[in-house]
Formats: structure tokens, sequence, C-alpha cells
């Protein structure tokens, strides 16, 4: 009798740990993507279109210049590229040439040449002829910035691909040769891709490039989409979509080792990240994923944009605090922000929008 039973009672146990594990799933897919988030609106400032532009990547601030990374997050476009806007006296955007004819730059790293000489800009750049080639898809370009003070130009230094870039999304440069790379979801497998790119299971890491070649300093993580070396190069901040965190990594500046440190979870997805003069990390994130989504394939439906500044200690983040939000009217889908202390930048891949916002 007993015989007859034990395969119905491994049967119904089956399926209960099958139901737990997909509702465990759907939990947490519902959580990392914000399904029933909304994103608070208001901002003690006001703001002004700076430019417009296919859409914007990234922004990194120095020597009174923002220079912007610009590429459509729907696609490449011929006026996709790195342009730069001077801050003060009215400057215009300007489109930097000095770049590959098939460069559609994602994340930038602006950083200073160790004996000062100048300034050197390496950006994650999505060709737009590697698709048939998954290991050409994806580069890492490095460009000397001249005359950063008065007419800056960029000149090629080299270009690195390797099958490690599988959905490189930004870089943080460590020195002239080396250098972090957010890497984002990714997977041959479909389903695995799907689970991975809504945040049910991990897909995403950090490689780190020491002049010669690719190894993963970083695994495990969820929509990694962001990077940020402190200024003393000790620690290395990662920007979570899927895990709507911060999360920090201490280094070991021969090695470029990295070794998790803390966390800090915030109440959106975090897109880009930026450090400012000030010792301030600034966050564009996504509160609600879907509306994010529906807005990259609905130009008509933007989604609503946050921005949060995020104190640091010892070069770990502390807290965040929303300083700019909006319904998506002003800017919709705010991905990246950048500050010189007074003025905020704001982009969106998905809006051509440049906006240039100063608080009150």
């Amino acid at each position: 009798m007993s015989y007859r039973r034990r395969p119905l009672r491994w049967g119904r146990m089956s399926a209960i740990i099958i139901a737990a594990v997909l509702a465990g799933a759907g939990a947490r897919a519902i959580w990392a993507n914000g399904v029933f988030a909304h994103a608070p609106t208001g901002f003690s400032g006001s703001c002004k279109v700076a430019g417009h532009l296919p859409g914007v990547a990234d922004i990194e601030i120095a020597h009174d210049t923002a220079f912007v990374s610009a590429a459509s997050a729907r696609g490449p476009g011929k006026d996709d590229g790195i342009y730069a806007l001077k801050l003060t006296g009215g400057g215009k955007l300007v489109k930097l040439s000095g770049t590959p004819k098939d460069f559609h730059p994602r994340g930038i790293s602006l950083a200073s040449r160790p004996n000062g000489s100048g300034l050197f800009l390496i950006a994650v750049n999505h060709r737009s002829t590697g698709a048939a080639n998954q290991k050409a898809k994806f580069s890492i370009d490095s460009f000397e910035v001249t005359n950063p003070d008065t007419a800056p130009a960029l000149v090629a230094e080299g270009t690195i691909d390797g099958g490690l870039l599988v959905n490189p999304q930004d870089v943080a440069a460590a020195g002239p040769s080396t250098f972090y790379v957010a890497n984002g979801t990714a997977g041959s497998n479909p389903i695995l891709h799907a689970l991975a790119a809504y945040g049910v299971t991990s897909g995403g890491n950090v490689l780190y490039f020491n002049g010669t070649a690719f190894r993963v300093a970083a695994d495990g993580l969820y929509g990694t989409r962001s990077l940020a070396l402190t200024p003393d190069g000790q620690h290395l901040i990662v920007a979570g979509l899927l895990s709507r965190n911060l999360k920090t990594f201490t280094r070991e500046s021969f090695s470029g080792t990295l070794t998790e440190d803390k966390s800090l979870g915030l109440p959106a997805g975090p897109q880009m990240i930026t450090l400012d003069g000030q010792g301030d990390l600034w966050v564009a994130g996504h509160a609600n994923l879907p509306d994010w989504r529906t807005f990259a394939a609905a130009p008509s439906k933007p989604s609503a944009s946050q921005i949060f500044r995020v104190s640091l200690m010892g070069g770990v983040p502390q807290g965040a605090a929303q300083v700019y939000g909006n319904d998506g009217r002003e800017i919709g889908g705010a991905g990246v922000a950048a500050s010189d202390g007074r003025h905020l930048l704001i982009g969106s891949g998905l809006d051509g929008r440049l906006l240039d916002c100063t608080a009150q």
C-alpha cells in the first residue's frame, strides 16, 4: 500500500517545490522591475534645454566642459558620437572629430594622465557593422583629448575588443591602458537571457583589462549598467539596474582585483552613475522598468525620470536623496546626470533633449 502511494507523494512534493520556485522567481521579477513602483516628482530649481541629440548615453565633466556620449538606445544613427558643451559663456554642443566611422558610444570615462599632461577618454563602442560577428560587435576605444580648455578634439589612440565583451554598458578608467567594463545581461540561450534580462537570475559581470587582456573581476551581478572609480582608486562602485542598488568593491591597485564590500539599496533601478568634484555620486534611475521599456518601444509614451545624489564616506555610498523627478514631460526616461556644482546636466538615451538645470 505504501509503495503505491510513494510516487504520488513525490509527485505532489515536486509540484509544491516547482510552484514555490516559480512564485519566488515571479516575486523577484516584480520587485527587480518595480512593477508597482512610482517615481515622486519635483525639483527645487529650473531647467533649460541645452541641445538636442539622438540620445544621451553618458556625460563626463572636466575643464568647464561637458563631454557627452550621444547615441540613441533605439539604434545607431549618423549623428552618434562625442559632443562637447562649454558650461560657461553660453556654449553650444559641438560634435568632436577624431572618432572612427562606425562609432556609436555608450558609457565613457574621462581621466587625467598620471603626469598631469592632459586628458584621455575611453568609450564603449557598439558597432553597427559587427552584428554578424559577436566578437567584433563591441569594442573599447580610447582617445587623447587635445585642447580641453579652448577647443577640445579627439585623437584616436587604440581599439580593444574580445569575446568577453558580450554586452558592455560602461567603462571606468584605472589608468591610460587599464580599465573596468560593466557587462550587462547577455547569453546565448534565449530562456536564460530572458531570465537575466528581467532580474530573475544574475547575468552581469565586471571585466578588468590589465593592459594586455580581459578577465572577469566580479561576477553574479544583476543588470550591471555603470561604474565609478573613486578618485583615490581604492573603490569601484557598480550600479545594478536589476538589483536596485549600488554595490561597492574595494580595489587592489596593482592587480586590479576586486573584493565585495557594502551595498546601498535605492528606490529605483540605477542606470548611469557619475562622480562630481565635491565627492558626491549622481545617479539616474528608473522606478518602474516596464514603463521605461514601454517608452523604448513607443516614443509617444515617455517614462518618468529620477535623479539622486548619493553621499560617500571613504569611497562607500552612505545615503541617497532624490534631487529631481518628473513624469516624463520635461525629459523622458533620464539615464544619466552629471554635476559641476553649478550645473546639473540630465540626459536620456530615449529622449533627444539634454537638460541644463540649476538648483535654487
